[in-house]
């Protein structure tokens, strides 16, 4: 019987050469790439014998790319780590850049064979047949003829043999994505195909990003075992080709554009790839163009039925992750047609007219995560949570639902000329409702651990944004900074019904433009936030620009510095998305024009009179002092409408706004 071993040569070619002896040397313990091994054996196996070495010293020698980029320990799982399935990460590992120029994969894959089938090595030639054989394997056209018998029972039979190749269309789901997530195994997850670096990235890029916001694709962990079409995937490739500077968006877009029009396809991947497709022209700013994307969309989500419950688990159990990512995709349907109406002044839904079928979204912690994915909730066991004995807890996407349900409220009452007053209470009276019925839990946006939960972020951006919308033009601050074509800013109506007086209107759109400022500061990357916020930091903003001008300026450096906010972080996201750029221009100018005077004047005094006096009011200055109001309040005849304030519970920064409203600071500390 010939020994063989495998020895590196300068040219990085493996060779066979006879072996010297049967067993290695006590220098030969732990073989370096440069040496030459004895044994064959031996040598095929020293990589996992290092391996387990390590793995019994606690420490893993490989971590992803999400653990190295956060500085954390990675328990190197493959093909998705422990920490990168419970974020919803992609989980990437790269190639170790030591030991020299890398093998041909053909070669590597033989070793693997050899490694794991060793008693079945049959080497029937010389060593020199060897050694030639290997070498016309490198030769063009070659096809090797060494054969190596592995036993077929030891071959997995995976749905990565027979899943079809990119762009063969949507095809069936393979089972791991319809079967509950309880029967799942990692080992199923590995992709079937190797991606370029660059849609690599773009991948990577819109699920950090994009898809946190927008959750309707399947999680990163099963990306590639889903095998979206060409089209869809094209579309992934578009939105993540935003968030880097030098790539060429364009061009992505008109591609992804030719691909959507020629493509007849009516299924729900189309539907999915043409509403991922308008968010992100709304996004750029190209406001028609993302409604007629919109619309296609819409259209093939009603021909093929997706607004019926029965729809998401036809041909899916009603726990696996396809059918979730279905019921994920209408929501999203409905969420978006009510953002892409509000700056078209015009009362045209598509989706909020239906009637609410489809079962409602899960936690994205169940959805991206290993535990099973329940069974999803009515819209109705939600309205009834408010008569239950017990307080019940629904997913963060549920809220969610509910708050741009009230903002779409808040937009026809406000685009109504004519209305009763009892229409207004009734949408104000539902804000308020919201903000009651909230969970302890989802009152905050940030946990303990410091995640921010997206949906509920949005759901309270959104609750702010309609209350603006709603307390805004019935305010003495609507002339201030009112311009007619402009997008951000609620155009007034003839007849503005109203239960309460100007004062109070001023204050309540205040108030809520300072709890979004407040929300924007504890997470102040917009880039990870939904597009659909930067209407409504445009309005906050305006709004505090606005209450600056009316207010005396003991309190201009409270509304100066949330001006500032709003403008850095539009800054920041205007460099990706176009819709940021317009309202940064816009703010930044009226804050220019507005604040000049007040900035020189201001930048005049000491510094210590900005800064919160040592001692409370004497009860002297408190029986003199008077709570700032706009002096209209007294003009319009509404003064007498407007119950006297204590100033003992009058914020110095404003007003109290824990006298308007019921909802708990945020905890930043």
């Amino acid at each position: 019987m010939v020994v063989v071993a495998f020895h590196n040569d300068g040219d990085g070619l493996i060779v066979f050469s006879p072996g010297e002896s049967t067993s290695p040397s006590p220098s030969e313990q732990l073989p370096t790439p440069e040496c030459d091994f004895s044994n064959t054996n031996f040598a095929l196996h020293s990589s996992p014998f290092i391996m387990a070495r390590t793995k019994r010293s606690g420490l893993a020698s490989l971590a992803c790319t999400e653990c190295r980029k956060q500085h954390l320990k990675c328990d190197a799982n493959k093909p998705t780590c422990s920490r990168c399935v419970q974020q919803g990460f992609l989980c990437q590992y790269l190639p170790s850049r030591r030991g020299g120029r890398r093998k041909p994969r053909q070669d590597s894959d033989r070793r693997s064979l050899l490694s794991n089938n060793p008693d079945e090595l049959n080497i029937t030639t010389s060593p020199h047949d060897l050694a030639s054989e290997l070498m016309k394997e490198m030769q063009p056209g070659y096809q090797a003829s060494l054969a190596l018998p592995v036993r077929r029972s030891e071959q997995p039979d995976t749905p990565d043999s027979t899943a079809p190749q990119r762009g063969t269309g949507p095809g069936p789901v393979s089972w791991s994505l319809t079967t509950p997530r309880s029967g799942l195994s990692q080992e199923h997850f590995q992709p079937t195909r190797d991606l370029s670096s660059q849609d690599d990235r773009f991948l990577r890029l819109f699920y950090e990003n994009f898809h946190v916001a927008h959750p309707i694709l399947v999680p990163s962990a099963v990306y590639h075992d889903r095998q979206y079409p060409e089209f869809l995937q094209l579309v992934v490739n578009f939105v993540g080709s935003h968030y880097i500077p030098s790539s060429p968006t364009q061009e992505h877009r008109d591609k992804v554009l030719a691909e959507l029009s020629c493509h007849t396809d009516r299924s729900p991947c189309m539907v999915q790839a043409w509403l991922i497709y308008s968010i992100a022209i709304y996004a750029r700013g190209e406001w028609q163009e993302a409604q007629d994307a919109f619309s296609h969309s819409v259209e093939i989500a009603l021909e093929i039925g997706m607004n019926r419950r029965e729809f998401a688990i036809t041909g899916h159990p009603e726990n696996s992750i396809e059918a979730e990512s279905l019921r994920r995709t209408w929501w999203e349907l409905y969420v978006t047609d009510i953002f892409i109406a509000a700056p078209s002044k015009s009362n045209t839904f598509l989706c909020s007219t239906m009637a609410p079928e489809v079962g409602l979204p899960c936690e994205e912690s169940v959805y991206t995560g290993t535990c099973e994915i329940p069974e999803p909730r009515k819209i109705l066991d939600f309205k009834r949570r408010i008569f239950a004995p017990e307080e019940t807890v629904f997913s963060s996407f549920s809220y969610r639902i509910e708050a741009t349900t009230i903002l779409c409220r808040a937009l026809v009452l406000s685009r109504l000329r004519d209305y009763h007053r009892d229409h207004l209470q009734a949408v104000e009276n539902a804000l308020v409702s919201w903000v009651n019925h909230l969970p302890p839990r989802k009152l905050d946006i940030v946990d303990s651990y410091g995640n921010i939960d997206e949906m509920m972020f949005q759901a309270h951006v959104t609750i702010g944004y309609a209350t603006m919308l709603l307390h805004l033009p019935r305010s003495d601050l609507q002339p201030v900074l009112s311009q007619t074509n402009d997008l951000f800013w609620p155009v007034a109506t003839r007849h503005m019904a109203s239960t309460l007086n100007r004062p109070v209107h001023s204050i309540k759109a205040t108030e809520a433009s300072r709890r979004i400022s407040d929300a924007i500061s504890l997470c102040p990357n917009v880039l990870k936030h939904s597009p659909f916020v930067i209407p409504a930091l445009a309005l906050c903003g305006m709004i505090q620009l606005a209450t600056s001008i009316k207010h005396t300026e003991e309190c201009f450096d409270h509304h100066y510095n949330r001006v500032t906010l709003i403008l850095g972080c539009l800054k920041s996201t205007k460099r990706i998305w176009g819709l940021a750029d317009a309202a940064y221009n816009h703010l930044r100018t009226s804050a220019a024009d507005a604040l000049s005077d007040s900035m020189e004047r201001w930048s005049t005094e000491p510094l210590r009179k900005f800064f919160p006096a040592d001692s409370t009011p004497s009860r002297a200055e408190r029986t003199t002092a008077q709570p700032t109001r706009p002096t209209s309040a007294i003009s319009d005849g509404q003064d007498l409408l407007f119950p006297p304030i204590m100033p003992a519970f009058v914020d110095p920064t404003c007003y109290n706004d824990s006298f308007f409203t019921t909802l708990p600071e945020f905890d930043i500390s």
